[in-house]
């Protein structure tokens, strides 16, 4: 499967944690849940390992690295394999505490070599798109994986310097959007990603603190939920269009919301919350099987 579909892994493992969220939450929809979250992490196996199975080509690596914007896509790995350490956490908790390391390493790697890049110059405003948040921003995943396996300071860590990044690269990304030329038709889905790193964001803060200090949560909840309902047009527009690899964008982002909307209906006692969780998980799990069904067209045709 080529790095053009790794957003499905960060997308499956991350319904597969939100299923697994709302069912620690609402105890009546635990059998299916259940059900669903496996689901969601055996589909992640399988894309993840095809995915990696084909980058062992080295004409497919060369072409990776050397791509201005298949090259961020490997960081779409790392951060699938920091949620599935939090996934496997609480049953294989010796493997998901390596994982974590190893997810959480490899990708300050892969961001240090992609700063690098950046830094040189030159890079036109074109270029940029909000898909840079995977590699800058993926280290608010981190403390799903860590903390679950009492490495909270390796969350810590992590959550710090993808907060940083967000808030340094969310104007640059915003300003490309609005002044520079209008995405592609077939990548308009990753302005999604806006989306996840307030969503994710404010699962991880309530992950590190334990729900004892949820202004800042509560916050990046916020700007999440009204970036996501913003953006509703739009994700209408490209359900309506033939399917693109891009369109993975939709998984993840609203996975993480999910995730968020019923960890917070907990902590502040607000049941409309909950709901609006469970509409949100519903929906994107609905958009997954249609993401599915549309990428094995795909792939059997080539």
């Amino acid at each position: 499967m080529p790095i053009r579909f790794a957003p499905a892994v960060m997308s499956l493992f991350g319904l597969a944690l939100a299923w697994r969220t709302v069912s620690e939450s609402v105890d009546w929809i635990d059998p299916m849940a259940s059900v669903l979250s496996i689901v969601a992490v055996l589909f992640g196996l399988v894309t993840l390992g095809s995915i990696v199975l084909h980058l062992t080509s080295r004409s497919a690596l060369i072409e990776t690295f050397h791509h201005p914007q298949l090259k961020i896509l490997p960081a779409c790995l790392t951060v699938g394999l920091m949620l599935l350490s939090g996934l496997l956490a609480p049953h294989l908790p010796t493997f998901a505490r390596g994982l974590i390391w190893v997810a959480a390493v490899g990708h300050l790697g892969l961001l240090a070599w992609l700063l690098n890049g950046w830094f040189a110059g030159s890079t036109p405003l074109e270029q940029v798109t909000p898909v840079w948040f995977i590699p800058t921003v993926g280290n608010i995943v981190i403390p799903i994986g860590a903390v679950a396996v009492g490495e909270s300071i390796l969350g810590w860590v992590g959550f710090s310097i993808g907060l940083i990044l967000w808030l340094a690269l969310l104007p640059i990304v915003v300003f490309r959007l609005i002044h520079a030329a209008p995405l592609p038709p077939e990548n308009e889905a990753s302005q999604l990603v806006l989306v996840a790193p307030p969503a994710i964001g404010s699962v991880a803060w309530v992950t590190l603190t334990g729900g004892d200090q949820l202004i800042l949560g509560v916050m990046l909840l916020s700007v999440a939920s009204f970036l996501a309902l913003t953006l509703v047009p739009m994700m209408a527009r490209v359900m309506l269009r033939s399917f693109s690899p891009a369109n993975w964008s939709f998984g993840f982002p609203l996975a993480a919301l999910a995730s968020g909307l019923v960890l917070y209906a907990d902590a502040l006692d607000l049941i409309v919350l909950a709901y609006a969780g469970l509409f949100v998980l519903v929906s994107v799990s609905l958009i997954v099987m249609w993401l599915l069904i549309a990428s094995a067209r795909i792939l059997v045709k080539n």
